[in-house]
């Protein structure tokens, strides 16, 4: 496995409120997780590194259990997930100012034989291969809600205002939802994660091409955002390749 990031402030955000992480853990799993915050007064930025933090904390303690049969990567990320929800809720609660900070999630947990993405929010997985980019990940946002009722359709909600309106988000409530996609990743995929900044602005045969097409992944996650960025770089920008 090969592993590649990045992450920018874009052009108009004065402050690049993404975190991520990309790490070894026991067991032989890599974690790679996004996590695009929100909230005023920098809570953002505050909700995406505790939340990384205590995701990567409990994902750590979990796998180097001695005793016993270790978790699958499914429980994993879902336990992984809670701990971080109660930490960044725990901290608004202790500062008024921060009151109301959130973010999204996004994670690949695998060994290269087996793993599994975990969602909440607007930030995506791809899987992609030579038959094409496929989406893991469903949006926790009220767009793609109204697409799923048929209200909408994609292309009509790329560009609706109420875009990045998102309906499920880490840390608001003390208990939250993490959607889990067990993956049985093979020879020649690629497992993309992104925040919202990417698809915002760059198409998804864009991200095609740049990652499988071109055959340079390891430039990929630099090309996406400098693309990003050219057309206005409105959010922040985080991209994670895993290459198997």
């Amino acid at each position: 496995m090969k592993f590649w990031g990045n992450s920018d402030r874009g052009m108009v955000r004065s402050e690049n409120q993404d975190t991520y992480r990309m790490a070894s853990l026991p067991q032989g799993a890599e974690l790679l997780l996004v996590c695009d915050g929100m909230g005023g007064a920098q809570g953002g930025k505050v909700a995406s590194t505790i939340a990384c933090r205590a995701f990567e904390e409990e994902a750590r303690r979990l796998l180097q259990k001695e005793e016993g049969e270790a978790p699958s990567f499914s429980d994993v990320i879902t336990a992984s997930a809670q701990a971080a929800n109660r930490a960044v809720y725990e901290s608004a609660r202790q500062d008024a100012h921060l009151m109301g900070m959130g973010t999204t999630l996004v994670c690949l947990l695998t060994d290269g034989k087996q793993g599994a993405v975990g969602n909440i929010g607007d930030s995506r997985a791809y899987l992609i291969d030579g038959e094409g980019l496929h989406q893991v990940t469903n949006d926790h946002s009220l767009v793609a809600e109204m697409v799923r009722r048929g209200e909408l359709s994609a292309m009509e909600a790329r560009h609706h205002p109420n875009k990045n309106v998102i309906t499920r988000a880490l840390g608001v409530e003390q208990s939250v939802s993490c959607d889990v996609f067990p993956l049985t990743p093979e020879e020649g995929q690629f497992v993309l994660l992104c925040s919202d900044g990417l698809t915002n602005e760059v198409s998804e045969p864009e991200i095609y091409y740049e990652v499988f097409q071109s055959q340079a992944p390891e430039k990929a996650c630099d090309t996406l955002i400098d693309i990003a960025k050219d057309r206005g770089g409105r959010d922040n920008i985080t991209v994670l390749l895993a290459s198997f």
